[in-house]
């Protein structure tokens, strides 16, 4: 892949070039994708299963963004980018992806790109929601509480009846 003159191989300004060849052969990856968007579909449920893992795990989630994002990252980027020489390199570029984005690595590499501009995209939402509690824990705490309020509800019942019989 031809790529944009840059000062330096680790330098934002040597980003692969993305013509329009490239779109052409995206678009039917595009359609394939979402040819069924209707709420039984893959491209649907697949949604909801990353999102309700998400939920359920935050920090396995964000760990996995971090550590297999930054092994692919390292992948991707290790033969053409001399900044990337371990999958170490790989895992701090993910994890400065999530937020402020400051690292002295860049993406050079097409793949590079995409796995960067995903993380950049999700990332901040992962690591804002890292530390709350999984979703399975607020579920539970969310029914023992809808429990009691069955049990006082069923209870002013009884009350009310036993008024209502003192009042006849």
């Amino acid at each position: 892949m031809a790529y944009i003159a840059g000062s330096r191989p680790n330098d934002p300004a040597s980003s692969p070039s993305f013509g329009f060849e490239d779109l052409e052969r995206l678009i039917p990856l595009a359609l394939a994708l979402f040819n069924d968007l209707g709420p039984g579909s893959d491209y649907a449920n697949a949604k909801t299963k990353l999102r309700s893992w998400a939920k359920d795990e935050p920090i396995d989630a964000l760990a996995a963004v971090v550590i297999g994002g930054g092994f692919a990252f390292y992948l991707a980027e290790k033969d053409t980018n001399p900044g990337c020489r371990s999958p170490w390199d790989g895992i701090l570029y993910m994890s400065t992806a999530l937020s402020v984005g400051y690292d002295n690595l860049f993406p050079t590499t097409t793949q590079g790109h995409a796995l960067a501009t995903f993380v950049q995209t999700f990332g901040p939402s992962l690591a804002a929601n890292a530390l709350e509690e999984p979703a399975a824990v607020k579920r539970a705490r969310d029914e023992e509480a809808a429990e009691v309020n069955r049990q006082i509800l069923a209870r002013l019942e009884d009350i009310v009846t036993l008024l209502e019989k003192q009042q006849r």
